[in-house]
């Protein structure tokens, strides 16, 4: 049996080192894993100690449970957002404001808010004019007839009025003729108001050596007045036109027939 020389030296038990602090368990957390509340463990079976978490204003749970973040989907389709209500409503208010914008020209221009008053009074005064005549002044009757017609109008009533027609037939009974003008209407005017239509409602007297003892017709809107004459409803029907800066009679049109 051999023997081992007496300078060799014996090996020598290396000391184990000791276990290291087992840390105090943490809270559980509902959700949470187990083996996550005791941290991660070494090779050796010793835990680990979790790292500390980062200073900051507002620090995270420690025993809250990691989220892990979704995977991408593969070629997202885009989602269309659908219009808003906003726009059609502010395209329906706009063409509301069109529509009442259209209709208040519309309506200014067929019937303005101001209307030049001469119109109206040239329109009685006109009228009162055209069925004035006096036997006595045959002569200045015409012409103040003709004073207040134009165009077409003046020259038909020209011809009307010329000596041996109408006006000897007045002379012949002495008669007298006049218009009493009831109310004006403004119908119609331009927009630059230089063109009118307008209705003349009134009466139209007729007074010579013969009304007196005459009945009017029967069914007719005339009656016999007290000093003899015959009195009727006669509504005519004017457009008037400005000539040299005043108002004339251009057309005239019999609404009634009395």
């Amino acid at each position: 049996m051999s023997q081992e020389p007496a300078d060799r030296p014996r090996p020598t038990a290396r000391p184990r080192p000791a276990p290291a602090a087992r840390p105090t368990p943490r809270p559980r957390v509902a959700g949470s894993r187990r083996e996550r509340e005791d941290g991660p463990v070494s090779a050796h079976g010793s835990p680990v100690a979790a790292p500390e978490a980062p200073a900051g204003p507002a620090t995270r749970r420690a025993a809250s449970p990691r989220r892990h973040a979704a995977a991408p989907r593969a070629n997202p389709v885009p989602r269309r957002r659908r219009p808003g209500r906003a726009p059609v409503a502010v395209l329906a208010v706009l063409c509301l404001l069109a529509a009442v914008g259209t209709g208040v020209l519309l309506r200014e221009r067929l019937d303005p808010r101001y209307v030049q008053t001469g119109v109206i009074e040239a329109a009685g005064d006109g009228v009162r004019a055209l069925y004035a005549y006096d036997y006595q002044d045959s002569q200045g009757s015409v012409e103040g007839k003709l004073a207040v017609l134009t165009g077409e109008l003046r020259e038909q009533y020209e011809r009307d009025l010329s000596q041996g027609g109408i006006i000897d037939t007045y002379e012949q009974v002495s008669a007298t003729t006049s218009y009493e003008v009831g109310d004006v209407g403004l119908q119609q005017i331009n927009e630059a108001q230089d063109t009118a239509t307008l209705v003349v409602f009134g009466q139209y007297v007729v007074r010579s050596v013969n009304t007196g003892g005459q009945q009017p017709p029967e069914g007719s809107e005339c009656q016999v007045t007290p000093e003899g004459a015959q009195s009727c409803v006669q509504t005519v029907q004017v457009r008037m036109v400005t000539v040299d800066g005043g108002w004339k009679i251009s057309e005239l049109t019999l609404l009634t027939t009395s």
